[in-house]
């Protein structure tokens, strides 16, 4: 393996460690598709809060992240310890996760899609 693969898959965040449990390394192919799975759900989670900054967060080949704003700068995030500065900087203001403007936009959205799912199951509902 080329260094630059291993650098790219022997360390974890701690929030990375529920995947690889006890273990401080993992080989390039153990459990990938369940660490790829839970990478793109956090992804998404992450976009969920973001999008109130104008930020948008992507997977970078299983092993970094791409942070954007709507303007199209970019930053290179390691990984979740180092997400918040960069968010913080790249928005030019402070993320607070107990914002109340924050918790009521994160509510309004999780009513929309819940919505749009009580909808769309009526609608099912009702060409049966």
């Amino acid at each position: 393996m080329c260094i630059l693969c291993g650098e790219l898959v022997s360390s974890f965040h701690w929030s990375d460690m529920n995947l690889v449990g006890q273990k401080a390394t993992i080989s390039v192919n153990e459990n990938a598709r369940e660490r790829k799975r839970a990478r793109l759900k956090r992804v998404k989670l992450l976009n969920e809060i973001l999008r109130f900054y104008g930020l948008k967060i992507a997977d970078w080949q299983g092993s970094k992240f791409v942070l954007s704003d709507k303007k199209g700068q970019s930053v290179i995030v390691n990984d979740l310890g180092d997400l918040w500065d960069k968010a913080r900087d790249l928005a030019k203001r402070e993320i607070d996760a107990l914002d109340n403007k924050l918790l009521a936009f994160l509510g309004e959205s999780n009513m929309n899609a819940e919505s749009s799912l009580d909808f769309s199951s009526a609608n099912h509902k009702s060409t049966r």
